[in-house]
């Protein structure tokens, strides 16, 4: 995990504080797998499973779905059949619902079960096709347009959220669309990969949610809420 010091202050601007924080990230996590899938349709099925869950329950429905031979056979099964396989996972009747239909609707439009036809899509394109489907947010396509699908976009899950808003690069309470869009301006295109994957691992092991670890924090010269809780420490 990052431990060291950097240099650069909190006042400096924005960009310059995305560009060490995408190198220090990057020198401390290197871009670790998380678990995500090459194939669209299976991390489409995959996040939504990991929604509002563990990771460990998640992989249990996961590999209940391989032992009925993949993602390929979900739409061979009945709705009840399915949620009951993604039982683990929980929410798995609103889960089975959203993953049934979005298949249905691909297969729909595309003959199979595939996305294959839309690789050539844009960005714009494919990310508003994505968003028509069941249960799918803005961040959900981004994950499976940035994973899957070879595109430079910056998915913003709760993780990097929390880092942006507490580095002072967006502001609290945006809308999910806002902090996508403010967060996609201020990364560069090929960095974008490395900061939200990295971001994800920080925000797990260090920049939690209760208690960060700001002590053990490679950042935290950058940081404002670091910065702040120094402040009121000298104050009292």
């Amino acid at each position: 995990m990052p431990l060291g010091d950097v240099a650069e202050p909190t006042s400096a601007a924005p960009g310059q504080r995305i560009a060490s924080m995408i190198q220090i990230l990057h020198e401390g996590y290197g871009e670790a797998d998380l678990g995500n899938r090459e194939d669209p349709i299976e991390e489409l099925v995959y996040i939504c499973l990991s929604r509002q869950t563990h990771a460990k329950n998640a992989l249990r429905s996961w590999r209940a779905l391989d032992e009925i031979g993949g993602v390929e056979h979900i739409l061979q099964i009945e709705e009840a059949t399915l949620a009951d396989l993604l039982r683990p996972s929980g929410f798995s009747n609103q889960k089975a619902r959203w993953i049934r239909e979005s298949l249905q609707l691909i297969q729909r439009r595309f003959g199979s079960v595939s996305l294959a036809a839309a690789q050539d899509w844009d960005d714009e394109a494919l990310e508003a096709f994505l968003r028509s489907l069941p249960g799918v947010s803005i961040k959900t396509a981004k994950c499976v347009m940035l994973y899957s699908m070879d595109r430079r976009v910056l998915p913003v899950d709760t993780h990097l959220r929390r880092l942006a808003t507490r580095f002072g690069l967006v502001s609290r309470g945006l809308s999910e669309k806002r902090i996508h869009d403010e967060l996609e301006s201020l990364v560069p295109e090929n960095d974008r990969y490395s900061f939200h994957v990295n971001a994800i691992w920080h925000g797990r092991a260090v920049c939690t949610a209760l208690q960060p670890k700001c002590s053990r924090c490679s950042l935290r010269s950058l940081c404002q809420y670091e910065a702040t809780k120094r402040s009121c420490r000298e104050v009292a």
